[in-house]
């Protein structure tokens, strides 16, 4: 694989990155350098990510995708390769950021080359024999938050590269968008902690859309065609079919817990098989 270099004077060098506090004088390059500066949007959340962090990432990686624009991530386990992943299987575009050099690929050399072979780049500013190393990471972070309009955080732990993520994009005035999560999980209290702190709560992928001035391309459900709900969500839906009910309520009558039932909740809101009403109810929606 040729690795193509592209310096700070370079028109191929984003021009976004060009904008932030210390950027790399250089990029080392795998794949289209031309889609360095598409429109972009960089998801980040957990390693160590819930089932229900795994695919929201990648429905909103996959619909953003659809809508044209590029998504950008780090490229380790859990939210950041199902966001890569997500874009692939829309047939989008997406740039993964290695904290190391292309001689130690790390962690997935398979999402490694579905990244290039879906015509997708990966890049480090680090020469080919740089090891993986905790600072290499750190940096990575930076150029992941400098590289696009904003970051979306699926999920983020109370410490975690995501946090320092975070405070890179809030230096560099991008936007910080959140999908709110659960206050009972542990996998969730970094994510709020960045609502409590001002940042964007998103529910679906049409409210990061707006920030770039697009008509969304996302296909709505018809009201007037039988909806098919999902086997995990069959009990919730069938108590709210006669009257709204808040999260309290589902939960005594499906016999679930209320961690369960609020993140089953929150899936079918932004799935839009439900929608929530004041004083924390849902109903079916329409």
């Amino acid at each position: 694989m040729e690795i193509e270099e592209i310096n700070i004077e370079n028109k191929l060098y984003p021009m976004r990155l060009r904008e932030i506090k210390n950027p790399p004088q250089k990029l080392y390059v795998i794949g289209d350098a031309k889609i360095l500066n598409n429109e972009s949007i960089s998801i980040i959340g957990s390693r160590c990510c819930t089932s229900y962090g795994a695919e929201t990432a990648k429905r909103f990686a996959k619909e953003l995708a659809q809508n044209e624009i590029t998504i950008v991530s780090g490229m380790a386990k859990g939210i950041d390769t199902e966001s890569h992943l997500g874009a692939i299987e829309a047939e989008g575009k997406t740039i993964a950021i290695l904290g190391s050099g292309f001689n130690h690929i790390f962690p997935s050399k398979k999402v490694f080359e579905k990244i290039l072979q879906s015509g997708g780049a990966v890049i480090t500013e680090y020469e080919p024999d740089v090891e993986v190393s905790s600072q290499g990471f750190r940096d990575r972070n930076r150029i992941v938050a400098g590289l696009s309009l904003g970051i979306l955080v699926i999920e983020a732990k109370a410490k975690s590269g995501t946090s320092i993520t975070a405070s890179y994009a809030k230096s560099f005035k991008r936007k910080i968008f959140c999908i709110p999560h659960t206050i009972e999980d542990k996998a969730g209290i970094g994510t709020n902690r960045l609502l409590k702190n001002g940042a964007i709560l998103v529910t679906k992928p049409e409210d990061i859309l707006k920030y770039f001035n697009k008509a969304t391309k996302i296909k709505k459900m018809e009201t007037n065609k039988f909806i098919e709900i999902p086997e995990k969500y069959k009990k919730v839906y069938k108590e709210l079919q006669n009257e709204p009910l808040n999260a309290e309520q589902i939960s005594k009558k499906t016999k679930c817990n209320i961690i369960e039932t609020n993140t089953i909740l929150t899936m079918m809101e932004l799935e839009e098989y439900i929608e929530s009403l004041p004083g924390n109810y849902f109903q079916i929606k329409e």
